[in-house]
Formats: C-alpha cells, sequence, structure tokens
C-alpha cells in the first residue's frame, strides 16, 4: 500500500479508496476495499493496563502516520 499511495495527495475518500484497490502482492493477491460511514461512540474507557501491553509497530516510511496495534495474546 505505501508504494500505491506514495507521492499522492488524498483529496477525496473515493482517491484513496481507488488507490488502495490498486494495491496487490506479488503472487496476485487483492484488496477489497469497503467505505464505513458509521459514527463511533467516543469517551469509550479501555481495560486496566491496555496501553502498556499493547505493542505498537510504527512504519519506516510515515511513522506518525502510519503504524499498527498489535494486541498481546492471552
Amino acid at each position: 500500500m505505501t508504494r500505491a499511495c506514495q507521492g499522492i495527495l488524498f483529496d477525496s475518500v473515493a482517491t484513496v479508496k481507488r488507490l488502495l484497490e490498486k494495491t496487490s502482492t506479488a503472487t496476485g493477491l487483492g484488496v477489497v476495499v469497503e467505505i464505513l460511514d458509521e459514527v463511533y461512540q467516543t469517551g469509550r474507557s479501555y481495560t486496566e493496563g491496555f496501553k502498556e501491553t499493547m505493542k505498537i509497530l510504527f512504519d519506516d516510511i510515515l511513522p506518525k502516520w502510519n503504524y499498527r496495534a498489535v494486541p498481546s495474546k492471552p
């Protein structure tokens, strides 16, 4: 996905959707994009210790924008 979006200004959700749908792996695995227009509840609390145990992996190119939260296995 990083190469598909590199150097592109995201001027609309449709632009991002189109770029992401072009993404594929070397073996031909493609991407399906669904846009969710739901409104999510704000102010929800999290379990105690969540921030301390959640592993965050930052991207090499744009670490402030691209990161993944990887939950620990119980």
